[in-house]
């Protein structure tokens, strides 16, 4: 059986929707939004890129279902629009999870598996944290004065066997 909950990051909280009742519970919390980054400077555009001035921390937790009984829990990431606005290409807007470093994953509006784990409740992996980091791509030739923007939803799929 899988369930899907998806949690939409709006300033620090997340909205949880639909899922089916089953002998498991498990939940995502969102902390750390919304996304900010600086107006960049020359500096920044000759290097590539800008590092948001902040990430987000999401949390797994189990907390109904038996205790013995094991499920993969697997987070996922993706925008809600296509671009990021003014001509910009959703593309340009990277993450990278703190699992991960230093591997950068540009955004799409297809879910992108950010780290799947098995839990138990109140044992293995249960609770569970990650922290995803986020960085926009600059370029010279083409990237006009403007405020860019997108929301961005982090799904959370439960499987049990």
């Amino acid at each position: 059986m899988t369930i899907v909950r998806r949690g939409v990051l709006i300033g620090l909280v997340a909205a949880l929707l639909g899922g089916a009742r089953v002998s498991a519970q498990v939940t995502v919390a969102l902390a750390g939004g919304p996304v900010a980054f600086a107006t960049p400077s020359g500096t920044d555009f000759a290097t590539g890129s800008i590092a948001a001035t902040n990430t987000v921390t999401f949390t797994v937790n189990q907390t109904g279902g038996g205790a013995n009984v094991q499920h993969t829990a697997n987070v996922a990431i993706h925008a809600n629009a296509a671009t990021l606005g003014g001509g910009k290409a959703i593309g340009d807007l990277q993450w990278s999870s703190a699992n991960n470093p230093g591997v950068w994953n540009s955004i799409s509006t297809t879910d992108a598996l950010i780290e799947s784990r098995p839990m138990k409740k109140n044992s293995l992996n249960d609770p569970w944290t990650e922290t995803v980091s986020f960085r926009m791509l600059l370029h010279w030739a083409s990237d006009a004065p403007a405020t860019y923007g997108v929301g961005i939803t982090f799904t959370l799929t439960v499987t049990t066997p």
